[in-house]
């Protein structure tokens, strides 16, 4: 159930990515990051509310507060500014190689045990990867300023993992530490609005089409997706929720093919499945271990 979470929750960010490359051009940055977050919180404060977890707010500490300013507050904040400067692809496929620092810092930090199987998957999704960015980068508008500036959200990406780990086998409530974590990544993002990017005009370009999205955004790239990552951490070593990370890329480019008309070629098809095989790979070795059992 962990693992078919994660998968649930990266394709969720995949999509997010894709419909924040559509409005780009209508809204400023921290504008889509705060009515994401805000209308992120709201929808899992409900889940929350409904499932009694409020109780528990008090007695998650600091954690999910920490949570927020790393990801989502400032990891998307580095993400989205970097997808405004290369392509949707380019940006989903940097993203991967989260699975080869998390489980180096999961060992040094958590003392959590690297698994074999985890990194030979990580090893094959991060060469199917290398190949991905290398096909792309000549036909999808990747740009190193670009490239930059998402990998600079990677880091904070990895430095959540950690911290969500520890908060997750600690208290436990997915949903309580998703509404702290989500209030402060649209406060962050508030703030950054008003302070650093200030639109001559707020909101100047919305319209039925751009709301639809930001509504999208909201629901697959805040609630649902945060919700299924704060229960993953609980059940799952940080080593094997960071492999589930590079699906972003295959998918992301299915997604960028049949949205934006990012063409696929042939390398990339091989590189999808490169990338398939090892996120697999754990879970193969791992029933089959079990059977042998």
């Amino acid at each position: 159930m962990p693992a078919f979470a994660m998968v649930l929750a990266t394709a969720c960010w995949a999509s997010t990515m894709i419909a924040n490359k559509s409005i780009l051009d209508l809204l400023a940055v921290t504008e889509i990051n705060s009515l994401r977050f805000l209308i992120g919180t709201l929808l899992v404060l409900l889940v929350a509310a409904s499932t009694r977890q409020l109780t528990r707010i008090r007695k998650v500490g600091l954690g999910p507060i920490l949570m927020g300013l790393l990801e989502p507050g400032g990891s998307s904040l580095f993400m989205v500014w970097g997808i405004a400067h290369t392509s949707a692809v380019s940006a989903s496929v940097i993203v991967s190689i989260v699975p080869v620092l998390v489980p180096l810092l999961g060992w040094i930090v958590l003392r959590e045990r690297m698994r074999p199987s985890v990194l030979i998957g990580a090893t094959i999704a991060v060469g199917g990867t290398i190949l991905l960015v290398q096909a792309q980068s000549s036909h999808a508008g990747g740009h190193i300023k670009g490239d930059l500036l998402v990998s600079a959200g990677v880091l904070l990406v990895c430095a959540n993992q950690l911290v969500g780990r520890c908060v997750a086998q600690a208290y436990g409530a997915a949903a309580t530490i998703s509404v702290l974590q989500l209030g402060v990544a649209a406060l962050l993002s508030l703030i950054v609005l008003f302070t650093i990017e200030r639109p001559p005009v707020y909101l100047a370009n919305i319209d039925n089409v751009t709301i639809a999205t930001v509504l999208f955004i909201g629901l697959m790239g805040g609630a649902i997706p945060f919700l299924l990552y704060n229960f993953s951490l609980r059940h799952l070593p940080v080593g094997q929720v960071a492999l589930f990370i590079p699906l972003m890329g295959p998918l992301g480019a299915i997604m960028a093919w049949g949205y934006l008309d990012t063409p696929i070629t042939k390398i990339d098809v091989i590189a999808i499945t490169t990338v398939f095989i090892g996120v697999a790979m754990p879970n193969f070795i791992g029933r089959v271990f079990s059977a042998r059992r």
